[in-house]
C-alpha cells in the first residue's frame, strides 16, 4: 500500500491517458469484433474508451486455462475478446431481466434502444464463440469459492444497490491469486442510488474498497472538464480498480 494516507489504490481518468499507443490497442479490438460479428452486424461494438482499455491492458497475459467471468456483460462484446485469450470464458447478467427488457422494446412496450441489440441476437453471438452465458446475481453468486481466475466488472457495479454485498460475493468466488477489474464513476460529490445508478465521491470509493488488497496505480481524481465521461455534460469521470487476491 501506498503510505499517502488512503488506504486504497485507484486510478482515475485523465485526458492525457489516451495515448496513441491507447488509441491503437482500442482500434485493434474495435477491428477484432468486427471481424468476429461480420460486416453487417448493426450494433456499436463497443461504448468504452479508457476503461476498456484499463481491462485489456490488464488481462492481457492471462493463460489460455484461465476461467474468466465478464458480468453485466449484456450488449457488450469484451467476452468475444476474452475468448481468444482463454478456453474457459463465462458472461453473465441479469439475464431474464434483459430478456423482458428487449421483448417489450421488440413490441413497443418499452422505449428504443438503437444501440442495443436485441438480447437472443446477443446471445447467439456469445454461444456461437463459445462461450458460456449465464444468469448471475452478482449480489448471491450461486458458485463455489475461487470459481475464477479473473473477473470484470466494467461498468456495473454503480447500477447495483446492495454494493457492498456485490464486492464480497466477487471477490469470494475469486481464486488466490486472480484478480478482480473494476471500474465504475466518480463525481466530486455523492450522488445516492436512484433510477438504477448512483455516482460515487473519490471518499465514498476509498471507503468501498478500503478491505480489499487493491492492487492498481494510484491517482487522484482531476474533475477538469476535459476528464468528465458521458460527452462531458456533467462532472463525473471514470476509476478503474484492480484486486489481487494473496496465495
Amino acid at each position: 500500500m501506498e503510505s499517502d494516507g488512503f488506504n486504497s489504490r485507484m486510478n482515475f481518468y485523465q485526458r492525457s491517458d489516451l495515448t496513441p499507443d491507447a488509441q491503437r490497442l482500442l482500434a485493434a479490438y474495435d477491428q477484432e469484433i468486427s471481424e468476429l460479428l461480420g460486416p453487417d452486424y448493426p450494433h456499436p461494438v463497443r461504448m468504452r474508451d479508457w476503461e476498456l482499455c484499463r481491462v485489456l491492458q490488464a488481462t492481457a497475459g492471462l493463460s489460455k486455462d484461465a476461467r474468466i467471468l465478464d458480468t453485466g456483460a449484456f450488449n457488450t462484446y469484451l467476452g468475444l475478446h476474452l475468448a481468444r485469450l482463454s478456453r474457459h470464458v463465462t458472461v453473465s447478467d441479469l439475464l431474464w431481466t434483459r430478456a423482458l427488457k428487449s421483448a417489450l422494446r421488440r413490441l413497443g412496450l418499452a422505449p428504443a434502444k438503437p444501440t442495443e441489440a436485441g438480447y437472443l441476437t446477443w446471445r447467439r453471438v456469445m454461444r456461437r464463440h463459445g462461450l458460456r452465458v449465464r444468469n448471475i446475481d452478482l449480489t448471491r453468486i450461486n458458485l463455489p469459492d475461487a470459481s475464477f481466475d479473473c473477473i470484470i466488472s466494467l461498468s456495473v457495479i454503480e447500477h447495483i444497490p446492495a454494493i457492498e454485498r456485490a464486492l464480497a460475493e466477487m471477490y469470494r468466488v475469486l481464486a488466490p491469486g486472480g484478480r478482480l477489474l473494476v471500474t465504475t464513476d466518480c463525481s466530486r460529490e455523492p450522488v445516492p442510488f436512484a433510477h438504477g445508478v448512483r455516482y460515487f465521491s473519490e471518499a465514498e470509493l476509498e471507503q468501498l474498497f478500503a478491505g480489499y488488497p487493491v492492487t492498481s496505480p494510484r491517482n487522484h481524481p482531476d474533475f477538469a472538464r476535459e476528464n468528465w465521461c458521458y460527452g462531458g455534460r456533467q462532472p463525473v469521470i471514470t476509476s478503474f480498480v484492480e484486486i489481487t487476491k494473496p496465495r
